[in-house]
């Protein structure tokens, strides 16, 4: 039953109202409506037993009254199969419950008066005046056993009382003290039956009241949750979903859409230009402009049966269903001419164009492999910056065949060579936490990279290009360097974490450099964890093996990182004694169903028994965290408990680093 706001409210008023004072009559109602299968029941079962036991007393007859026996079992039958053949007639037909009650009622008082008044006319007053007593049976199955309005109660009770009382005084032969007695003993069995009648009618009324206020306190918790969960997953500016809700959806999609034969295409979009425009007119400018790009972008996404989400910034994802490569490029393009179309003011561009423009890149699963949501993004990351080298306002999709010898990495390289020295990499640390009491400590420290005209570019973007050419090596040691230097001078709890390419593992006295950076800045070599990740080709790599095994002899932690997405899995944890062991965050994102708890389950359970510390990444939610404390995880790292920010606001948001 859904409840209303009024009714709500006259709960809450009728828990409130002194007992004595008459109940709310739509209450009762309600009570009346909730009961009534139940009430017919007990009224159907409760007269069949009721008329049974009544001509069953009529044995005693035979025996106690002989001279008036026939009629008063002839009495006794006629009543009660009468008025149980009305009652079932009554309830077959569906009869109102308040008529089925009535001639129950009715029932009760003609089977005790109809009776009285023949064995009135017995000459065995004596065995009368005893037998009598069981009047006070019809008195409490009137108030009692049929679950009767108290009013009917009152008047079927009262009636019966009153005949019984008035016999005892006036009509029974018998001594003056045993007749009041007797009129005594049937008004007290009144008032006692009645009182608790009563008291039974109130108890029920005020479970009822109960049971009404917890299920509107379970609505309003459902509809409260409901309200979470939907701003958990909603962008608050532009009310798009955001990049939580599509990372949960996205298995879901991939399997529906799957069942057609139809590939799922990621359109990752970025506004043009758009921190001139913020820093020109202003930030509320443009959250306006946002909000505009978002409506365009919800509608032209529902008009392909697709999903527009806003993944963070100035960068949107598009999640569609697509049956080609050619599909998935008229998409793409709808969009970018849907942005053109709205001819948005941009007065501080730096090429001839003077309106907002969108840059896109579009990637889509391939039936030949399995692809996850990150592996797409990636993609689309990658053939997004192809269009921001190709002079923005365009789109490009990615081509695994091609990618790698396109323009666009060509010119980022000679990015990456002068990226320290013009200032272009910076840091940023995110908070490592305590999984039970939520305190940080430690940090990981994450490259950042920016364009020339200082727009962002995407890990995914720059580092696969840093590998390749090997700038990763100098920009690798870069950011072990900063992130000691920082961990000295700031303090970023017991440890600070950098992650490292097997490009750097493999290059000969690795060990030696981080050796060097940590005498340099006098730091113990066990407040340095670096991070290995998992899916690389290290393990195989002699050179690589032999700097980890000096890292280790040095004091140096060495942790593994996105355990279970690689092929090296349980042969590396059986090689090496890790640290820390982290579990990938795609693990995290689909324990909602009972395969992925079972699994991400398994792989702590198991880690665990190997000796190993468990990190897991990606937690954004306190369910999440919940579920990772019930499992036995000792750390967490996500956006729930930090996001990345630089070392400057590290001492404002994180006062309390355990060092």
């Amino acid at each position: 039953m859904q409840l209303s706001t009024d009714i709500a409210q006259k709960v809450v008023d009728a828990m409130a109202r002194p007992r004595w004072k008459p109940a709310d009559p739509t209450l009762l109602a309600l009570l009346a409506q909730r009961n009534a299968e139940q009430n017919r029941k007990v009224v159907r079962w409760g007269i069949l037993a009721a008329v049974v036991s009544y001509v069953a007393y009529g044995l005693f007859d035979w025996f106690l009254f002989p001279d008036v026996a026939i009629r008063l079992i002839i009495a006794r039958v006629a009543i009660g199969f009468s008025f149980l053949a009305l009652v079932e007639i009554g309830a077959r037909r569906n009869a109102p419950l308040p008529m089925l009650h009535l001639l129950a009622a009715s029932a009760i008082v003609c089977g005790a008066v109809g009776w009285l008044l023949i064995a009135l006319g017995t000459k065995y007053q004596a065995a009368l005046s005893i037998f009598m007593v069981f009047g006070t049976v019809f008195i409490l199955g009137a108030n009692l056993f049929f679950n009767f309005r108290f009013w009917l109660s009152v008047v079927s009770s009262a009636t019966v009382a009153a005949v019984f009382i008035g016999a005892a005084l006036f009509a029974l032969d018998a001594d003056l003290v045993g007749r009041i007695v007797m009129a005594v003993y049937f008004a007290n069995s009144l008032v006692l039956s009645l009182y608790l009648s009563w008291r039974l009618s109130l108890e029920r009324y005020q479970t009822f009241l109960h049971a009404l206020r917890a299920q509107f306190q379970e609505q309003a918790a459902i509809e409260k949750g409901q309200k979470l969960f939907e701003i958990a997953d909603t962008d608050p500016l532009t009310g798009l979903k955001n990049r939580r809700a599509i990372t949960r959806e996205f298995p879901e999609l991939r399997e529906e859409w799957a069942k057609d034969d139809h590939e799922i295409g990621v359109v990752l979009i970025d506004v043009d230009h758009f921190k001139k425009f913020n820093d020109r007119l202003g930030h509320q400018a443009g959250d306006d402009c946002l909000i505009r790009l978002a409506h365009t972008f919800s509608e032209t996404a529902d008009a392909n049966n697709a999903i527009a989400a806003r993944y963070g910034g100035e960068e949107f994802v598009i999640l569609c269903k697509v049956s080609s490569r050619g599909h998935l490029e008229e998409i793409t393009r709808q969009f970018c001419r849907a942005v053109d179309g709205l001819q948005i003011a941009h007065p501080d561009r730096d090429d001839k164009l003077n309106i907002v423009t969108i840059s896109a890149g579009a990637t889509l699963t391939r039936a030949d492999q399995s692809m996850e949501l990150r592996t797409l993004l990636q993609e689309a990351d990658r053939a997004l910056y192809a269009s921001k080298f190709a002079g923005r306002a365009t789109f490009t999709i990615y081509d695994p065949q091609a990618t790698d010898q396109d323009s666009s990495s060509k010119n980022l390289s000679e990015l990456l060579q002068l990226a320290i020295s013009r200032q272009l990499v910076s840091v940023a640390y995110q908070p490592i936490c305590d999984a039970v009491s939520g305190k940080a400590i430690g940090h990981e420290t994450l490259m950042r990279l920016r364009d020339f005209d200082g727009s962002a570019i995407s890990p995914a973007v720059f580092i696969p290009v840093a590998e390749r050419t090997g700038a990763i090596v100098e920009l690798g040691t870069w950011l072990i360097d900063q992130a000691c230097s920082d961990m000295k001078q700031y303090g970023l709890g017991s440890v600070v974490s950098a992650n490292v390419s097997v490009v750097q593992l493999k290059a000969p006295n690795f060990w030696l450099r981080v050796a060097e950076i940590l005498g340099r800045h006098g730091l113990a070599p066990q407040r340095l964890a670096l991070e290995i990740t998992e899916g690389s080709d290290i393990f195989l790599e002699a050179q690589a093996i032999r700097n980890i095994e000096q890292l280790r002899n040095m004091g140096v932690q060495i942790w593994l990182d996105d355990f279970g997405t690689g092929y090296a899995g349980l042969a590396s944890l059986r090689r090496f004694k890790f640290d820390v062991v982290k579990i990938d965050r795609g693990f995290l994102n689909e324990c909602e169903t009972a395969r992925g708890f079972s699994l991400l389950q398994d792989m702590v359970r198991l880690l665990r028994n190997l000796g190993h510390i468990v990190l897991v990444e990606g937690v954004e939610t306190m369910e999440q965290q919940m579920v990772l404390q019930h499992l036995g995880v000792h750390l967490v790292q996500g956006f729930l408990t930090g996001h990345p920010v630089p070392i400057e606001k590290i001492r404002q948001i994180m006062p309390g680093l355990v060092a």
